[in-house]
């Protein structure tokens, strides 16, 4: 495998990668099923976790500081991560329901992919905020460093991974199929060397349940 791809896969929270010279699946599982088809899931009730954020300020009190503050810029940013999964959602399905409308599916999907990069953009927010209040778990710091990673190199910095010579394209299309895969090309010496998914699904899950737990400790 090229060492770049798989140093790719090390960081970032692909489940699949293909070699579309050879046709064959270089990692990953063939028959692993999207968290789209196993289960769409329930997010957390945002609601529920509001007497756990009132602990939170009653132990600050009336004074200021700084780790109040990222205290507030969390909250927020968990507050949008929440939605904008929340409306990929939604329009991932309004896509798929308006499969024999081209205008109206192409519609929704782009719409999904706007709601995709906030996702992935306020998810790697919560995490620098839990690294800077110093808060997060040690067994959990694992998984939040590859969703960062895919937020950086597949929807921040995606025509030029730092330190990587290979370039990636996300196809946004394929966020109106039936599954819960992000495709993404990966281009070396030719266009499209190969292709590596990540379930954002189970990206946002994992990371909900790492941040819900942080948050209820409050």
């Amino acid at each position: 495998m090229d060492p770049e791809l798989q140093k790719l896969i090390e960081i970032t929270t692909i489940v699949k990668a293909e070699d579309n010279t050879n046709r064959v699946i270089m990692f990953g599982d063939d028959l692993y099923f999207s968290r789209f088809q196993r289960g769409q899931g329930d997010q957390v009730q945002l609601t529920n976790l509001d007497n756990f954020w009132i602990n939170k300020w009653k132990y600050f009190g009336l004074t200021w500081s700084e780790d109040l503050q990222n205290f507030r810029f969390l909250r927020t940013s968990f507050i949008f991560f929440h939605y904008s999964f929340e409306q990929l959602r939604f329009n991932k399905v309004n896509c798929i329901n308006e499969f024999d409308n081209d205008e109206k599916s192409r519609y929704f999907n782009k719409l999904a992919g706007l709601n995709l990069c906030g996702m992935y953009h306020h998810g790697k927010k919560c995490i620098d905020l839990l690294e800077e209040l110093k808060i997060i778990n040690d067994p959990d710091l694992i998984f939040c460093k590859k969703f960062r990673e895919t937020r950086n190199k597949f929807i921040e910095h995606n025509f030029n991974p730092n330190k990587f010579k290979l370039t990636t394209d996300p196809f946004i299309w394929s966020l109106g199929s039936t599954d819960s895969f992000l495709k993404i090309g990966i281009n070396d010496k030719n266009e499209r060397s190969y292709d590596v998914s990540v379930d954002y699904y189970q990206d946002y899950y994992n990371l909900e349940e790492v941040l819900v737990k942080i948050i209820s400790d409050f």
